[in-house]
């Protein structure tokens, strides 16, 4: 079967008994209108992906422990390549950026084609490329590699593997939910479900649909705990601070008391009007959003305290807001971007781009280390799932792509992260996903063997 390369791989010096491996990777894939090529890689999945592939041609041990399936799944590398690739390094880049004078040669090496020949890739010299040091788990993995072994490949790197052994126990298990509910199973129509909100002790999760019915779980056993259809409820969550009370909203510019319940009393209850769209923790700030790229800070229902302003009445829409639990810092989702906010003084603190065309939520680990963003991007069919960035370095470190064309375009629409920091909720279509966090400390069965 061809491939269309985007890499020539050379292995410039194996040493199984220390399990390391030199690398020498090349671009292969340029356009040279557009002053593109394929970037450099630098995820640990990438070189276990070209181990395998190199085993599987040449009769290695990996070849036989793994099959086609698993380097194609981007899910699966992302939790499982630190199984066989304990790190990589790039030691030594050449070639890049490249100058107009090298874009030249690399347009004459095009017009010949940038193919593997018996002895490496035309005038590899010029292209760009850099060297590898590879350390694996077991010397199987490198003990049929030969110095001066090249081929090409048509594998790519993929940010979404650049998860890090400190990020394991802190990020969501996206292989499969570890729950799946489904709210209104019983009711006579269907409604899209909308929002998500947990109490601030993480005991209950409440769920809205777009009609306003009201859904309300026992987190620890996933029961149901309530549920409800109020006449004159809108769509909005808010709990009450410290209290299993939830509140529905009718929007923002809604002066009327909330509908809301008391789930230790059992009863419906009467509170005052609960400001603001989203809350911090303690409720000590309360944000509005919506239209413009703006977000206000609010005490009551009348005009804002303060706002701060991200763009002008036409620049988008703010989708998303929410804080670490001790309130130090803002998560606002704003067209592409999430905005990292100091609340106490509006002052952004960095902006994570999202690639894709809409953000449409997010929600933020406890401590405020890890974002879950909800994507649109019309052009990728793997839009079923949100993705997990690491906010230190705005690197995106693990999502779940779909598994068949069934589940291509079926978004995450909202989510929620439990305030202990040990789910991740996400509406997707009409169930609500229920992601534990953490992944392993160690591999599955199938894969024990490997380990001496």
């Amino acid at each position: 079967m061809s491939i269309h390369p985007f890499y020539g791989v050379r292995v410039l010096a194996p040493a199984p008994e220390r399990r390391r491996v030199r690398f020498r990777i090349f671009v292969v894939d340029y356009d040279v209108e557009r002053r593109w090529h394929a970037e450099l890689p630098a995820d640990p999945g990438f070189f276990l992906s070209l181990l395998w592939q190199s085993a599987d041609d040449g009769g290695g041990s990996l070849g036989d422990f793994l099959t086609w399936r698993e380097p194609e799944n981007d899910g699966w590398l992302a939790v499982n390549t630190r199984w066989f690739v304990d790190s990589v390094e790039r030691v030594t880049v050449r070639n890049h950026p490249l100058s107009e004078g090298d874009w030249e040669h690399i347009d004459t090496l095009q017009e010949e084609g940038i193919h593997q020949r018996d002895d490496g890739w035309p005038d590899e010299r010029l292209l760009v490329q850099a060297d590898y040091e590879v350390q694996v788990t077991d010397r199987r993995w490198l003990e049929h590699l030969r110095p001066g072994l090249s081929w090409e490949t048509g594998y790519y790197p993929d940010p979404t593997r650049r998860l890090r052994a400190e990020d394991a126990p802190h990020v969501p298990d996206l292989t499969e939910p570890d729950a799946v509910l489904t709210p209104f199973a019983g009711s006579d129509h269907s409604a899209s479900l909308v929002a998500l909100a947990f109490s601030d002790d993480g005991r209950f999760l409440a769920v809205t649909s777009e009609d306003g019915e009201l859904a309300v779980y026992d987190t620890p056993n996933r029961s149901e705990r309530l549920r409800m259809s109020p006449v004159s409820a809108g769509r909005d969550i808010m709990w009450v601070p410290g209290r299993h009370v939830v509140t529905l909203k009718e929007d923002e510019d809604d002066e009327v008391r909330p509908w809301a319940y008391d789930l230790d009393a059992d009863t419906e209850t009467d509170v005052p009007v609960e400001p603001g769209r989203v809350r911090s923790r303690t409720g000590c700030f309360r944000i509005e959003y919506g239209l413009g790229g703006r977000v206000d800070f609010v005490s009551g229902q009348s005009s804002p305290d303060r706002t701060v302003r991200l763009g002008d009445e036409t620049s988008g829409r703010v989708r998303g807001v929410a804080f670490s639990a001790d309130e130090t810092r803002m998560f606002v989702a704003h067209n592409a971007n999430v905005h990292v906010i100091e609340p106490a003084s509006g002052r952004v603190l960095d902006t994570i781009t999202v690639p894709g065309d809409r953000l449409n939520s997010l929600a933020a680990s406890p401590d405020g280390a890890y974002l879950a963003v909800a994507t649109e991007d019309w052009n990728d069919e793997r839009t079923c799932t949100p993705d997990v960035y690491r906010v230190a370095d705005r690197e995106l470190i693990m999502r779940r792509p779909a598994r068949d064309r069934a589940q291509a375009g079926i978004g995450a629409r909202s989510l929620a992260w439990s305030p202990d920091g040990a789910r991740l909720a996400v509406i997707v279509e009409d169930d609500i996903h229920l992601f534990r966090v953490g992944l392993p400390d160690e591999p599955p069965a199938s894969l024990r063997l490997a380990q001496h």
